[in-house]
């Protein structure tokens, strides 16, 4: 239901303005691209972090046993309702991995290139995926880039470029229960975590950003909001 939200996080009055071409003020377009820019970069990085895992695997001398498999299983049918898993599922071979690889190396190429613009820029992009995955922080944001926060950049993206209303926005913005396994309205908790986690990968990146315009031109930092014009 398009109610299940707190009015107070997505007031329909409020939301618009996330909208670039409604954004009424400059301080609300600058708000309107760093969302996008989280949105995009959740996105990329979800795929850059499957596609690097499955990498390993292929090179790894690691062979999934049976019994750690339906181990898996029940945990990821307990994460996932809406998708039954079987532990055959998860035996995969190495060739396997390595296709799947391959098609997350296209999905992450494709990211690369569709978003480029606004202040999205692919080669930080890739900077970003690779010292996100390396770094030991962004615990938050590896764990959910291709779960609810997928789910999240993917809805709030096809709000701002007005191709989702605001009731189906509202109703996709939920969490799904591990115990009751089925969606639920997304917890005050866990809204300003998203909203923490999101700041700080946007942060990260105009950090790397800065660092990248003050290489080219030596003409000291730039702001995010000076070089998104670029």
């Amino acid at each position: 239901m398009a109610n299940t939200i707190p009015q107070g996080y997505f007031s329909e009055l409020t939301t618009i303005h996330l909208r670039p071409r409604f954004a009424s003020t400059s301080r609300w377009l600058l708000r309107s691209v760093e969302a996008m820019l989280a949105c995009k970069l959740t996105l990329v990085y979800g795929r850059y972090h499957m596609m690097t895992d499955l990498r390993s695997l292929v090179v790894s001398d690691y062979h999934e046993s049976y019994e750690h498999a339906e181990v898996m299983a029940d945990f990821m049918n307990c994460l996932l309702p809406f998708q039954h898993t079987t532990p055959s599922d998860l035996m995969q071979s190495r060739e396997s991995y390595a296709d799947q690889s391959i098609d997350m190396y296209k999905e992450y190429k494709h990211y690369l290139e569709l978003f480029e613009g606004e202040g999205f820029l692919p080669e930080i992009a890739k900077q970003f995926c690779k010292t996100v995955y390396d770094a030991d922080d962004y615990y938050t944001f590896k764990a959910f880039s291709n779960l609810y926060y997928g789910v999240y950049a993917e809805t709030l993206l096809l709000y701002q470029f007005e191709k989702m209303d605001y009731p189906t926005f509202v109703d996709q913005f939920q969490e799904i229960s591990l115990f009751e396994r089925k969606r639920k309205p997304l917890k005050s908790s866990a809204f300003k975590l998203y909203l923490k986690t999101m700041h700080k990968v946007v942060e990260l990146y105009i950090s790397l950003l800065n660092e990248y315009l003050t290489q080219r031109t030596f003409d000291g930092k730039v702001s995010f909001n000076e070089a998104r014009k670029g």
